[in-house]
């Protein structure tokens, strides 16, 4: 074995060392990962309640937020909004809010910059589109207000998509309406039903739009749309008879009246729209079904009815005394006829039957509405609105 040089490192010494100072090392080094492991167990947990915490308080502020949004507070809901995006600033949900607190208060130009920086994130965001329509028609640009209804209409909902599409289809067609864009209003009604040919309140409500667009064809065909899917629906018998009564279709609407008041409708309205249907029916002298002796007899109970009423009403025009002026075409026009029409006197007289028939549509718009008329001279007077139509 040989010695290390006097004055020399002893080798097994230094080995010996640095074996020991590796061992030392490696428990050193094990111990402190085995600290450090519940170190960062800790402060995972610290964090996570740490940002339940902030959640929870953005949360808070949020609901206190949409409380007073929803009963009119908007100032309130406006701050209660804005200490929640301090807990929860990158909240998309949260910005929405509160531009729509901010919209709700007329502050529209904050509200359209939050909305726009949203839409430019999320451009099929259907929430943020109506919002941005909303305000667009507050403002009164009309194009805008129509492009963003599109686009929320045919975007992406995140929650009960149908629902929401459908109210904000509704909301768009009323925004025609109200705008005088009744053809494009018909429009949108016509595609909404098409695109819900299965689901009967889509198909009553673009029915109702097309009624107040004045597209009676239009609305009867929907309102019968529904009763082939729901053959007992109270709104659509309803409104299938006013269409049919606005077409003139006597027999059609006193059908569906009379279906709607057997299935249960109560309104006093109907039963009398349903009566006055079933009288014009009943002497309507431009059923094409009819023959020449039951339209001439038609227009004889047509001017026996004017004739009374004259009687009743403007008794000047009867008596021929002292006849104002505004009567004296009415009065030479009755003169021209018998006292007493029959039908013999068509047979001579063919020129009495549209003579008849004018002077007694005349006598019922002329006459004053203060004085009450019976349920056939109400009739006359639809008769009358027919004849002018025609």
């Amino acid at each position: 074995m040989l010695l290390p040089a006097a004055g020399g490192p002893c080798p097994h010494c230094l080995s010996s060392g640095l074996s020991t100072w590796g061992r030392s090392r490696t428990v050193f080094l094990s111990l402190s990962a085995l600290l450090l492991i519940p170190m960062f167990t800790i402060t995972g947990v610290v964090v996570r309640l740490f940002h339940a915490k902030q959640a929870t308080i953005a949360t808070v502020w949020e609901k206190a937020g949409n409380v007073n949004l929803q009963t009119g507070h908007a100032a309130s809901a406006i701050e209660d909004f804005r200490n929640s995006l301090l807990y929860a600033p990158d909240n998309s949900k949260l910005q929405l809010e509160l531009a729509e607190g901010l919209a709700a208060q007329g502050r529209l130009e904050e509200a359209e910059s939050y909305l726009f920086n949203l839409r430019t994130a999320d451009p099929e965001n259907s929430m943020i589109n109506l919002e941005l329509a909303r305000i667009s028609a507050r403002q009164g640009d009309a194009n805008a207000a129509i492009t963003f209804y599109h686009d929320a209409t045919f975007g992406q909902w995140p929650e009960k998509a149908h629902a929401n599409q459908i109210a904000a289809w509704n909301e768009l067609i009323g925004f025609l309406m109200k705008n005088g864009k009744t053809d494009q209003a018909r429009a949108e009604a016509l595609v909404m039903s098409a695109d819900n040919p299965a689901d009967p309140e889509v198909r009553n409500a673009a029915a109702a739009y097309l009624a107040q667009g004045h597209d009676s064809q239009g609305a009867l065909n929907e309102y019968q749309g529904v009763l082939r899917l729901a053959p007992n629906d109270l709104n659509a018998l309803e409104g299938a008879g006013n269409a049919a009564l606005a077409l003139y279709q006597f027999s059609e609407a006193e059908r569906y009246f009379s279906r709607a008041l057997q299935h249960g409708a109560k309104s006093p309205e109907l039963a009398a729209d349903r009566d006055l249907a079933a009288a014009a029916a009943e002497i309507d002298p431009f059923n094409s079904r009819l023959n020449e002796s039951e339209h001439n007899r038609r227009i004889i109970e047509i001017f026996d009815a004017a004739d009374q009423r004259a009687k009743s009403c403007l008794p000047a025009l009867a008596t021929g005394a002292s006849v104002p002026d505004n009567l004296k075409t009415l009065a030479t026009q009755r003169a021209a006829l018998p006292a007493k029409l029959t039908l013999s006197d068509f047979n001579t007289h063919p020129e009495y039957s549209d003579q008849a028939l004018n002077w007694a549509f005349a006598i019922e718009q002329t006459v004053s509405p203060q004085c009450a008329g019976t349920l056939a001279d109400h009739a006359i007077e639809l008769l009358a609105k027919e004849n002018k139509q025609g």
